[in-house]
């Protein structure tokens, strides 16, 4: 048996369709209820506008520009696990640890040039999506490739999210392990556990959690409801930079 061999397969079943389904479904219906972005119907909406105006060859680019984002974010699946594992064992372990894992560990190690180079094959699929975007926005008019835009930055947004909720899981399989060697290992750092929380958008002051109530009552009474102020920079924002241009 060769370890090496193993280990590769055990990252590679961590990335399954199904996980990866798991997540989208779970991320959608986060920013749907909490912050009161839907995602997926903005991929839709676009994507019809553009099934109606590309030609034949573009569309064949659109497709192959959803696969290469699919095979992208099964890579985000285990890269964002194995980042979120390591640094739960390091906020045990260690005293001092960082106060912003998920830019530090996956943000800036992903996302972001020169880093995402050492990513090949990411990297390479990343570089064909933008190649085959332009190319298709060539031959159309000014509004028509907002709605290309549009299509684009919502697979940011998704792999964002991918990225995001992957990390939580490794990090919470970390203290779970951490549990089962030290019972109370994870009271010790309750402190830590919590901040880390609140930094990834998984938990939120009482202050905000009033605001969200407020929220949520004027979207029961039709209102239109103003974007929570406490929206963490981790759930929403632009995805390298690509999608402020």
């Amino acid at each position: 048996m060769f370890i090496e061999k193993e280990l590769s397969l055990l990252t590679q079943k961590i990335g399954t369709d199904e996980l990866l389904d798991k997540i989208f479904r779970t991320y959608f219906k986060e920013m749907r209820e909490e912050y009161f972005y839907d995602v997926e119907k903005e991929y839709q909406n676009s994507r019809q506008v553009l099934e109606q105006i590309l030609e034949e060859e573009q569309e064949k680019s659109l497709k192959m520009i959803e696969e290469l984002f699919k095979e992208n974010m099964k890579y985000c699946v285990g890269f964002g696990f194995k980042k979120g594992l390591y640094f739960g064992f390091e906020q045990y372990f260690k005293e001092e640890s960082t106060k912003d894992p998920f830019d530090e560990y996956v943000h800036d190690d992903l996302l972001t040039m020169p880093n995402m180079e050492k990513h090949r094959e990411y990297y390479e699929r990343r570089r064909k999506i933008k190649g085959l975007v332009e190319k298709i926005k060539e031959n159309l008019s000014e509004d028509d490739s907002e709605q290309m835009i549009i299509f684009f930055c919502t697979f940011g947004e998704r792999e964002l999210g991918v990225l995001r909720h992957s990390f939580y899981i490794g990090y919470r399989y970390a203290l779970d392990i951490v549990e089962e060697i030290d019972l109370l290992g994870t009271a010790k750092i309750a402190d830590k556990i919590l901040y880390t929380e609140y930094k990834l958008g998984f938990t939120m002051t009482g202050k905000e959690r009033e605001q969200l109530a407020k929220q949520h009552t004027k979207e029961v009474k039709n209102e239109t409801p103003e974007a929570p102020f406490f929206i963490h920079s981790q759930t929403h924002r632009t995805h390298g930079g690509e999608c402020s241009n």
